[in-house]
């Protein structure tokens, strides 16, 4: 064994290239195979070092590391076995060896040693579940990332939009400031304002220095250093001058309480006095201590004048909510009478054209029934006048000529002592009127300003002017239609009788409110309610022993007005054909009676409760009515929306508009429908069918001539 140990390395052994028998392609076979073995040795450790430097994160560096090492260390011996084919240098191959011994196997002992824990390490799977965790948690936090910088954003944005509202609030709280200081400047009660507890400074707006005859924003206080405010006045109280200490500011201040309504006078350098009712109170800090004072200084004078036009205004409007609230009950049961008037007229006319000429007594009965519903329907016109519901006919007109033309009528309603005056102007302007309406309200004042003579003797003027009407003019004017303060015409009817007390003129406007006997009361109400309802004003002044003044205001005449009223159909009227009406009310009475009459005229008639049954009807047979008689005022459906819908179902009918307010109120409202024409309450059979068969007429054109 040992000589086979010497044997092997002895001298016997020659250099590999003597070993390979110095042939060529054996010797380049080994040597270029062992280069290119050592070339790949030496790259794999390279790899392995960029590798581990750029993943710090992979567990076990070292191990890569003594790997690239031991790689290092086989690549040098293959080129050692390049060398030694040439260079017989063993001592340096074996020692490379040897090297390459301890680190193979010093790695494979770390190799041993760091098995178990690689053997711990995650497989594909588990990397993969971990890789699926930590995406999750990467998306948590990134959710959670976002979320919080849309918070910061928000946060952001809420902070420039504090700060945004922190600069409108100072805008605003300087407009409000502005505001304040220019209500401080303009209010028309006197304000003092203390900026210090002692008030040794008090700051007045434009009244207050008015009042104290100072400059404006001045140094109003009477406790100010001599030389910081400027003496202009002194205070009284009872004739007792008050000190600084005694004044209501300083008072409330010292105190930290309120004074109120304390009553001083204002004594100024100039000799004016004024006295003033003072309210003080204090300003407060935030822990209820007196920081200065605040009061206001009214001047009485211009309050017992404040206080005495809010009084006036009550009482006008008090007057004129009476005056409404009676219209408006008066014009509701004229509206009620008239209904049943129609069917005492009618009926009682009906029977009348009914009896022969021999029954003369029924017939004289009949005429007196026929007068006393006329009578109660005159007294029915007489409250929608006072209702400002009456019916006027207006046409421009001279109340001249009105005066002139009813100077005999006026004369036979005067007493015997008294007389009657005129006083008309000369080219006195056109009003608009209703000449039959303004004769009755001349009756009607002309024989009240008789009597207020009574039995002495005495004079009733009646003027007529031109006045330029002023707004102290329009205050003391009945309330009612309002006037502008523009040119009127004016009648005026004087008298020199007994006059009235203020108790009796507040009243004379109230209906059937008289000083005479029971059953008088109507004439000053229906002047009233016809002036009104010709757009004029009117205004009382009397006082007993002095006579009494009425003067009437009427508007001018402009060109913008046209008359107005109802005027007469130009066609002649057709014979009867047996014409279909619909007669829609819901007043018994008054359906039944113009059902009748018709009836006998010849006429078919149908009747209706109200609008919805009479639109029902008309539906069932569109072409079936001739003409329709309409009330204005019923339940459920009025006439306005009657006829507003029925103008869609039949066009061309024929419709009369029956009321008992007056025409100009009600046809004002059915302007543009076709409306055929009006028929006041009460009417008589005639009147009806008169009406009933020109309305036929028009929409049927003129008979053929023969």
């Amino acid at each position: 064994m040992n000589s086979w140990i010497s044997e092997l390395c002895g001298a016997v052994f020659m250099p590999h290239g003597q070993c390979y028998l110095w042939n060529p392609t054996l010797i380049g076979l080994h040597a270029v195979s062992d280069t290119l073995i050592a070339f790949a040795y030496y790259s794999i450790p390279l790899s392995l070092l960029y590798f581990v430097r750029k993943r710090r994160d992979l567990p076990f560096p070292s191990i890569f590391l003594l790997f690239g090492g031991f790689i290092v260390a086989c690549g040098t011996t293959h080129l050692l076995e390049v060398w030694t084919i040439w260079h017989p240098q063993y001592w340096l191959s074996g020692g490379v060896k040897f090297g390459t011994a301890a680190i193979s196997l010093f790695t494979a002992v770390a190799l041993v040693r760091a098995m178990p824990v690689a053997l711990e390490l995650p497989g594909p799977d588990a990397l993969r579940l971990l890789n699926n965790q930590l995406e999750d948690r990467v998306r948590t936090r990134t959710a959670d990332l976002t979320a919080a910088n849309a918070q910061l954003r928000r946060e952001a944005e809420q902070r420039l939009e504090a700060e945004a509202e922190v600069r409108r609030l100072n805008a605003t709280l300087e407009r409000r400031v502005a505001e304040l200081q220019t209500l401080f400047d303009l209010l028309p009660v006197g304000v003092g304002i203390a900026t210090d507890a002692t008030c040794r400074t008090i700051r007045t707006n434009d009244a207050f220095a008015t009042i104290l005859g100072l400059p404006r924003h001045a140094n109003a206080s009477l406790s100010a250093p001599p030389g910081e405010a400027r003496q202009s006045h002194r205070i009284f109280k009872d004739g007792r001058e008050l000190p600084p200490a005694e004044l209501p500011m300083q008072r409330a201040a010292a105190n930290n309480t309120s004074i109120r309504h304390f009553e001083e006078t204002i004594v100024r350098n100039d000799g004016t006095h004024v006295d003033v009712l003072v309210s003080a109170v204090p300003i407060r800090d935030d822990a209820g201590q007196p920081t200065g004072c605040v009061a206001t200084f009214q001047d009485l004078t211009t309050h017992n004048h404040a206080e005495q036009q809010r009084q006036e205004f009550e009482r006008r409007l008090q007057e004129t909510q009476k005056l409404e609230s009676i219209g408006v009950l008066a014009g509701g049961i004229a509206h009620d009478f008239n209904n049943l008037l129609t069917g005492i007229l009618g009926y009682s006319s009906l029977v009348r054209t009914n009896l022969p000429p021999s029954a003369v007594a029924p017939r004289r009965m009949l005429g007196l029934v026929e007068t006393s519903a006329k009578q109660a329907a005159e007294l029915c016109r007489q409250l929608l006048a006072y209702a400002g519901k009456g019916i006027y006919v207006l046409r421009s007109l001279s109340l001249n000529s009105v005066v002139t033309k009813s100077t005999a009528l006026l004369e036979v309603s005067l007493g015997r002592h008294a007389a009657l005056h005129l006083e008309l102007a000369d080219d006195l302007p056109l009003c608009r009127g209703d000449s039959d309406q303004l004769r009755q309200v001349l009756v009607n004042l002309v024989t009240n300003a008789s009597e207020a003579i009574a039995e002495k003797a005495g004079t009733v003027t009646i003027r007529t002017t031109r006045t330029a009407l002023t707004a102290d003019d329009l205050e003391v004017l009945v309330p009612g239609h309002a006037l502008r303060p523009v040119d009127h015409v004016c009648l005026d009817v004087v008298d020199d009788g007994c006059g009235m007390p203020p108790a009796t003129l507040v009243r004379i406007f109230e209906p059937f409110f008289t000083t005479k006997f029971i059953g008088r009361g109507l004439g000053l109400p229906v002047a009233l309610g016809i002036v009104h309802g010709l757009h004029g004003g009117i205004r009382i002044t009397s006082a007993p022993g002095t006579g009494t003044t009425v003067r009437l205001l009427f508007p001018l005449e402009t060109a913008s007005q046209s008359p107005a009223g109802h005027s007469a159909s130009a066609f002649p009227v057709d014979a009867l054909r047996a014409k279909r009406v619909l007669v829609v009310d819901d007043e018994q009475a008054v359906r039944h009676f113009a059902a009748d009459a018709l009836v006998r005229a010849g006429y078919r008639v149908t009747t209706a409760n109200d609008g919805l049954e009479a639109l029902a009807a008309i539906r069932a047979k569109p072409n079936g009515f001739d003409a329709v008689l309409l009330d204005v005022t019923m339940p459920r459906l009025d006439g306005e929306s009657t006829l507003l819908a029925l103008r869609t179902i039949a066009p061309d009918l024929p419709v009369v508009l029956m009321s008992g307010h007056k025409e100009s109120l009600v046809t004002d409202r059915f302007v543009g429908r076709g409306l055929a024409d009006f028929l006041q309450k009460p009417f008589v059979a005639e009147d009806l069918t008169a009406r009933l068969e020109a309305a036929i007429a028009r929409r049927d054109g003129p008979p053929a001539t023969p």
